[in-house]
């Protein structure tokens, strides 16, 4: 089972890589960020574009740790919802309540056993 969940989690933020990486590349060939050329509606549109898919790709990556994290589905999804829906000052807020009910740490721990099956794959 553990197996299955991590290869669709790696199939997942592969995918989500490549889809986010294709988008911001192929939007500064065509249209380059600098020299900024907000005049152009066209160039404008682009790079909102590009810059919405970069948002989610990150928000979804941060989803990621904060469902693994939470104690609680509902917890997860709802921070998750709140990332996606209402952005960067929710993101905040999840960080600041973790910090202060977590010791004052944002690491992400690894336990023995995922460095033993690690050595192992």
């Amino acid at each position: 089972m553990m197996d299955k969940l991590r290869t669709l989690q790696f199939s997942f933020y592969s995918a989500l890589f490549i889809a986010t990486l294709t988008t911001v590349s192929v939007t500064l060939a065509r249209y380059p960020l600098f020299p900024l050329n907000t005049e152009s509606l066209e160039w404008s549109n682009a790079w909102l574009s590009a810059t919405v898919v970069d948002f989610y790709g990150a928000c979804l990556c941060f989803c990621g740790v904060v469902i693994s994290s939470e104690r609680s589905w509902i917890a997860a999804v709802l921070w998750t919802l709140g990332f996606c829906l209402l952005g960067s000052p929710v993101c905040c807020a999840w960080v600041l309540i973790w910090l202060w009910k977590g010791g004052g740490t944002l690491r992400l721990e690894r336990t023995q056993e995922s460095f033993t099956e690690d050595r192992m794959d």
